[in-house]
């Protein structure tokens, strides 16, 4: 069960010791795991009631929650070093989820990002960041961070390497999905677009879809998306 989230700890980790609050099946029976990243202003627990949407045999589902409910404090066109150190700890909480899943003997490519709004944001950075399998990656109502999405490169920065991957790292056919309503007043549908592109570029199996009239929010069609990758991994 989610607790209160808590102010930042740390300065150089904001998100250091946030809960992540977990759903389904516990770690002796589990057999994959679905990592959810709420968005601004929401909670873990918020996001795992959308756990009863696309509810599987076998799965834990596992929800960080970011320290004062924000993932990074900078607009999702800024220069990625305005989100930082945030970001950076941010990506962590998403490794420790790795983590609680490894334990129970998960590997990455039966694991499935979810996120929305930041949190989609955050699923994205860390697949582009973190290349290889996964089981998934479902973006709604997001995007890659940083100004120029046409100069994220491989590791996605547009300098150089910063995160020791080689040039053969890359997504391996993972599945990925960007959702968002073409209306939405928080998120640029060209950068959506954009964002599934750069995916497809590392090698994901990647494709967004565009929304008439769903603003910033989640429809059933999404829903449906989200559960048929769980389903895949069945």
């Amino acid at each position: 069960m989610s607790r209160r989230p808590t102010a930042p700890r740390s300065a150089t980790d904001p998100h250091e010791g946030q809960e992540i609050a977990t759903a389904g099946a516990p770690p002796q029976v589990a057999d994959a795991a679905v990592v959810l990243l709420h968005g601004r202003g929401s909670k873990a627990r918020h996001v795992l009631t959308l756990v009863d949407e696309f509810l599987h045999r076998g799965v834990m589902y596992l929800a960080p929650q970011a320290a004062g409910s924000s993932w990074y404090p900078a607009p999702v066109t800024s220069p990625i070093e305005r989100n930082e150190p945030w970001l950076t700890s941010a990506l962590g909480r998403v490794s420790a989820a790795l983590d609680i899943a490894a334990d129970a003997g998960i590997p990455p490519e039966r694991v499935v990002f979810f996120g929305f709004s930041q949190g989609a944001c955050l699923a994205a950075e860390f697949a582009v960041r973190n290349p290889r399998r996964y089981g998934g990656l479902v973006a709604l109502s997001g995007s890659l961070l940083g100004p120029d999405l046409g100069n994220r490169t491989h590791d996605g920065y547009d300098d150089g390497d910063q995160n020791g991957h080689s040039s053969d790292d890359d997504l391996d056919g993972t599945p990925a999905f960007f959702g968002s309503g073409r209306d939405d007043p928080r998120v640029d549908p060209e950068r959506v677009e954009a964002s599934a592109r750069v995916l497809a570029a590392l090698g994901a199996d990647a494709t967004s879809r565009l929304y008439e009239g769903l603003g910033h929010a989640i429809n059933d069609d999404e829903i449906r998306v989200i559960d048929s990758f769980i389903e895949r991994l069945g």
